[in-house]
């Protein structure tokens, strides 16, 4: 019985009902018309709780039906037996191991304990019951998210461990397929084994939000550069090394949307199957200030745009030339703009010509999705008749159904290199950061030039609805503005391809181009020439 859980437990449990009935008959024999004493009576309700407890976790161990309500508070209801059974001495003597009283610890329990760094392969014995509620030498209890939540103690569960669940789940989001699917479920992955390192493999349904808030304190000091993490250190290591951040730690929106969000998703996953509630309910999890927030895009300057288009015309390379035109006229992102083909552009009505990407679409004979945001962003949005003037969409309208930007769609992964590309050709523009400012809060980027049409609409008397239409936003925020189409209508389509062009922009340098000749021009490893 020495490997089995509750051996013990079952010993004393044996030898209380044994002398339980003994006593009784002893009673009966000396002082059969004496009362029972409430004592008495309290003592036998704990055998009897007791012994039907050992019965059901019996039947549960053997597979039989058992009661899901005693199995569920096996725990509760052991305690509660035990302390009806403190009274007596004779019945509570031979108290098992882990009912003893642990000493009170001398310091505070930290979240990472600094003999871990070094012992990685001491094994942490279980909490005592005491420990429940572990104080401080002040007497004062410790915040559960400061405990070590690896050996913290949970309620007994027949749902499965999270490392059984993450099969599953990665399985599941496979299904949904996309473009980069592989890399995305490796990322997804190596978190979720991060915090398994950290916070313990435990029953899904025993996760409780203080389990995120101590992974979360723990990763405010993980280096959020891959490359600046020594691959030869564990975890726990890593931390303890960017104390005192000397690395950049996490910023705010890849810890929340990047780490808790897999998280979360993972053990969510298995609330259908397990029939359990969300653990996660309601929970508001502090981000240390550490964490960086999110970069906002700064209007690009009509100087500073001449010098991208004129940089863009200089590379010679599709990509460089009319991505950047593409994104200031259109206000679509990047990752959309690159997936085009010339199937994709269309006269939606007279003399009105539109472009659409839709989230599902063939690459190579294979279909597949595009990592397209939203499903909002999949309405056709129009394009503006100076790329009709400057011969661009007809051009892409002959491309059938290949791709108008194949230098970039032939890489392994199009949107993480697309959007290093326009990186480059923005620094080669002189659009950076001031020296000292590489980590400001605001910064010039593609994305400005999204955030800069859906300006130029505004200020051309655009309607609210049109503007979120064309830009991919959601077609309402009430349930007024939901009513009606979801795409720009021709009236208001009308308006959206004759949008003034700022008068202080050189938009001249695209007329005469010959886009047969620039769509042969394949990028080159380096720098690309000047033409």
């Amino acid at each position: 019985m020495q490997d089995e859980d509750d051996s013990e437990m079952r010993a004393l449990e044996a030898v209380i009902e044994m002398k339980g009935e003994l006593k009784a008959y002893l009673r009966m024999i000396d002082r059969s018309d004496a009362p029972i004493p409430t004592e008495e009576l309290q003592k036998a309700a704990g055998i009897r709780d007791l012994v039907g407890l050992n019965r059901e976790l019996e039947r549960q161990a053997r597979g039989e039906a058992f009661n899901e309500l005693i199995v569920g508070h096996a725990d509760m209801l052991k305690q509660s037996a035990i302390a009806k059974l403190s009274a007596s001495s004779t019945l509570s003597d031979p108290v098992p191991p882990q009912l003893a009283r642990a000493p009170e610890p001398a310091d505070r329990t930290s979240a990472v304990s600094r003999a871990d760094v070094v012992h990685r392969g001491t094994v942490v014995e279980p909490p005592s019951d005491e420990q429940d509620t572990p104080r401080d030498a002040q007497g004062k209890l410790i915040p559960a998210f400061e405990l070590d939540r690896r050996t913290v103690r949970r309620p007994k569960s027949v749902q499965p461990k999270l490392s059984d669940v993450i099969p599953t789940y990665i399985a599941g989001r496979r299904l949904s397929g996309g473009a980069n699917i592989a890399r995305d479920l490796a990322t997804a992955e190596s978190r979720l084994a991060l915090f398994i390192e950290l916070i313990g493999d435990h029953r899904v349904n025993t996760y409780v939000p203080a389990d995120l808030q101590a992974f979360v304190n723990l990763m405010q000091y993980w280096p959020g550069d891959n490359n600046q993490r020594d691959p030869n250190l564990t975890p726990w290591q890593v931390i303890e090394n960017n104390r005192d951040l000397h690395l950049k730690p996490l910023a705010k929106k890849t810890l929340e949307e990047g780490y808790l969000a897999v998280i979360k998703a993972a053990i969510r996953s298995a609330i259908t199957a397990g029939g359990f509630s969300d653990p996660f309910t309601g929970a508001k999890i502090k981000i240390p200030k550490t964490a960086e927030s999110p970069r906002r895009a700064t209007p690009i300057g009509a100087s500073k745009m001449n010098n991208l288009f004129k940089t863009g015309i200089e590379s010679g390379l599709m990509e460089d030339i009319m991505l950047p035109l593409l994104g200031h006229l259109t206000s679509r992102r990047l990752g959309l703009l690159i997936h085009l083909r010339g199937n994709d552009i269309r006269e939606q009505f007279s003399n009105i010509w539109v472009g659409q990407v839709t989230r599902l679409t063939q690459i190579n004979g294979i279909w597949t999705t595009v990592p397209v945001k939203t499903e909002d962003s999949e309405r056709y949005f129009v394009l503006h008749d100076f790329l009709k003037e400057i011969g661009f969409i007809d051009w892409a309208t002959r491309q059938g159904s290949d791709f108008l930007f194949p230098n970039i769609m032939n890489l392994k992964d199009p949107s993480k290199s697309g959007s290093s590309y326009m990186q480059r050709l923005f620094r080669r523009a002189g659009i950076k950061p001031k020296a000292g400012e590489e980590s400001g809060g605001r910064r010039e980027v593609f994305h400005s030039l999204r955030s800069g049409n859906i300006q130029d609409m505004r200020e051309s008397g655009v309607d609210p609805r049109e503007r979120r239409v064309q830009a991919g936003h959601s077609a309402g925020i009430d349930e007024h503005d939901l009513y009606g189409f979801d795409v720009a209508t021709e009236k208001e389509a009308r308006k959206l391809k004759v949008l003034p062009l700022d008068p202080e922009i050189d938009y001249s340098i695209f007329r005469g181009l010959d886009f047969e000749a620039i769509a042969k021009r394949k990028r080159v490893a380096g720098p690309p020439k000047r033409k």
